[in-house]
């Protein structure tokens, strides 16, 4: 059965997941959201630098950022992230340029960790003419992302009277349709649809606690669903209404499901730290909604702050400090490596970009065959448990109190 499984997944797994191909080709320059176009790591971007001498890449602009681990989008020539600074937590716009600041936006008082890791934990999501941005005490902003007006405003978690996680409100916000998905984690309101336009509520359901992971939305023989990771389970929802499709419980210590689930169709797979493992489910059609089944689980692959990325049939991630490639289909671990120490990672071009914590961005391809490591260099110096964005050529960092940008482009 795997084997037959293998050969589906090498034949499925490159056609669009989640947008039609001229959708991705359009937003292949920009990284308008938590791990990209298709929330997935992956770049589709084509002529980047893949092997590095000494000195490497160079450094286009570093900057000043301020506390948090919000990743960085990108969208038409400007960069959104959050950030605190001096006891306040904001949404900033940058220059991709430049890196010059070209607006802020408070968004609330800033979130104190008792471990001192600071700041605003979610990614801005950039969707048309609005970005939107998820605070680590429970605002949510739309805002105008030419200026950073404020076109609506919502206190999420105490208007539905959910009570904040113990490291933070974490999740990214999703984009579906005229909607805009979040993981809130109140009684009868743990996924919440508000109406991207003006705020309103157009629906929420079940009771589950809400997580650290970042939904995904995907399509499964015709049916759309939402998957949403929570703090106890792994869900399927219509995000027509809210209505269930599947659940199944994925108990983590202290409720710490953190990384982003990915789909290749018809397989969904899921990644948790703190000692327990992974796991595959297969999805299929039945009748309007979507049934599943796990394939396998595996202690293996303990993702703790960033998740994997797929490519080809092979998944590229951090088990706790440890970089391994692990086969999708049956969660056989090819190799492991400590490369950058404990890390994050995108994947573009047939290779891993990889953001150790201690600032060092190396490449690497990403093959079964080993760890070949092409380049290193390092950019920042302290805590980087955020993963970089790549757009137009550049690749945006930042560790836990600057931003910077890395040139990645070929030279003619």
């Amino acid at each position: 059965m795997m084997s037959r499984n293998r050969v589906l997944l090498a034949l499925m797994f490159w056609a669009p997941l989640a947008l039609p191909l001229s959708a991705l080709e359009l937003a292949a320059a920009d990284w308008p959201q938590w791990r990209g176009p298709a929330r997935d790591g992956i770049s589709r971007e084509q002529g980047i630098i893949t092997a590095w001498s000494q000195p490497g890449p160079p450094l286009v602009w570093k900057v000043e950022g301020g506390e948090g681990f919000s990743s960085i989008s990108v969208s038409q020539g400007r960069l959104y992230t959050m950030v605190d600074r001096n006891d306040q937590e904001w949404v900033v716009c940058l220059d991709t340029g430049t890196g010059l600041e070209l607006w802020k936006e408070l968004s609330a008082d800033s979130y104190k960790e008792h471990q001192g890791g600071n700041g605003a934990r979610s990614t801005p999501t950039v969707d048309g003419p609005r970005v939107y941005a998820l605070g680590a005490t429970g605002t949510l902003l739309c805002l105008d992302k030419r200026s950073g007006r404020v076109i609506w405003k919502r206190e999420i978690l105490e208007e539905m009277g959910a009570e904040n996680l113990i490291w933070g409100v974490s999740t990214s916000p999703l984009v579906e349709g005229n909607m805009l998905l979040v993981n809130v984690g109140a009684p009868g309101a743990s996924v919440v649809a508000f109406n991207k336009e003006n705020g309103e509520v157009i629906w929420k359901a079940l009771d589950e606690v809400a997580s650290y992971s970042s939904p995904i939305a995907i399509t499964v023989g015709g049916i759309r669903e939402v998957v949403f990771f929570g703090g106890r389970a792994i869900m399927g929802l219509s995000p027509q209404d809210g209505t269930l499709h599947w659940k199944h419980e994925w108990r983590t210590t202290s409720d710490m499901n953190i990384a982003t689930p990915i789909f290749a169709n018809p397989y969904l797979f899921i990644s948790s730290g703190r000692g327990t493992g992974s796991g595959l489910l297969h999805l299929t059609p039945k009748g309007d909604s979507v049934k599943s089944k796990f394939l396998w689980t595996s202690e293996i692959m303990q993702n703790h702050y960033n998740g994997c990325v797929l490519v080809g049939e092979y998944l590229y991630g951090f088990d706790n400090s440890v970089l391994k490639c692990m086969r999708l289909t049956d969660g056989e671990v090819l190799w492991a490596h400590r490369s950058v120490g404990k890390g994050s990672l995108i994947a573009a071009q047939g290779h891993l970009i990889i953001l150790g914590e201690q600032g060092h961005i190396a490449m690497a391809q990403a093959t079964p065959e080993g760890y070949r490591q092409t380049g290193m260099k390092k950019i920042l110096q302290h805590r980087a448990w955020t993963p970089p964005a790549l757009s137009g050529g550049r690749l945006y960092a930042r560790d836990h109190h600057h931003i910077a940008c890395l040139d990645l482009r070929k030279r003619r």
